[in-house]
């Protein structure tokens, strides 16, 4: 008991000054490849409004982030303007270190068609966009510059996967080294406060179209949600994030440790 006590004491005193729960160890091997079959489901936490759920893990060398949503409307979300995911090593909400996925080359604008998206036709519009996301976007990371990078690119260690199921869920994975997030050493013994926050975008203008539904439309500027705009200023206006965030000490020791 008293070697339990003494345990306990350092694992809280190591994650000091705000005791952060530990998080969880991944003792398997995750592959980003899409699919779920790495991760225990339901993931274990979801957004304020349930509209996707998540699990963050690590083990001694990676962070490894899965997300999962049945929802079209997020969905497409989604795969029009990218996940991002930051990574504060202060324990805190910082947005220097980010992983932005899926994005489109930057030259890339073939899917803009004037019709709108019909609830019968989201899918295709999700399966149209998945063929154009093979490229995601760093930021702060060590050993990477900042920029734009193929899923395939060896210039980086971050692996990173979404799919469309056939059940209609998307799965999205990523794989994230230590090594390149700044602030973080996992050969260190100490267990430090950390945080991972995921970031949906959307537009600024979007609105509830007739039956309650989050409706995309494609235009000249792209895809936009709640059917029609109200002018051009409005519809160039950047995407704003929803944002949800996990604050743990990374489980270094193993599991349960």
């Amino acid at each position: 008991m008293v070697l339990l006590a003494a345990g306990l004491a350092l694992v809280l005193e190591s994650c000091s000054p705000q005791l952060a729960p530990i998080g969880h160890y991944q003792a398997t091997q995750v592959v980003a490849d899409g699919n779920a079959g790495d991760w225990e489901v339901p993931l274990r936490f979801s957004n304020s409004e349930h509209t996707f759920q998540y699990s963050i893990t690590n083990d001694r060398k990676n962070i490894y982030i899965c997300i999962i949503s049945d929802n079209q409307a997020t969905q497409l979300r989604m795969l029009r303007y990218g996940i991002t995911v930051y990574f504060d090593p202060k324990g805190e909400k910082n947005k220097n270190i980010s992983l932005e996925f899926p994005v489109r080359k930057t030259d890339d604008n073939s899917y803009n068609n004037s019709n709108s998206i019909t609830a019968s036709s989201e899918k295709n519009a999700a399966n149209a966009l998945l063929l154009q996301s093979n490229y995601f976007n760093t930021s702060g990371f060590s050993n990477i510059e900042n920029g734009q990078f193929s899923v395939e690119s060896k210039k980086s260690d971050i692996k990173v996967a979404i799919k469309l199921h056939d059940d209609s869920t998307l799965v999205y994975e990523a794989i994230v080294p230590f090594n390149d997030i700044p602030g973080i050493d996992p050969t260190e013994s100490k267990i430090k406060n950390f945080s991972v926050g995921i970031a949906v975008s959307y537009s600024p203008f979007a609105r509830n179209n007739s039956n309650n539904s989050m409706r995309p439309s494609f235009g000249m500027h792209g895809m936009r949600f709640g059917g029609g705009g109200r002018g051009g200023s409005q519809r160039n206006q950047p995407a704003k994030e929803e944002d949800e965030w996990y604050k743990f000490c990374p489980a270094f020791g193993g599991p349960g440790k």
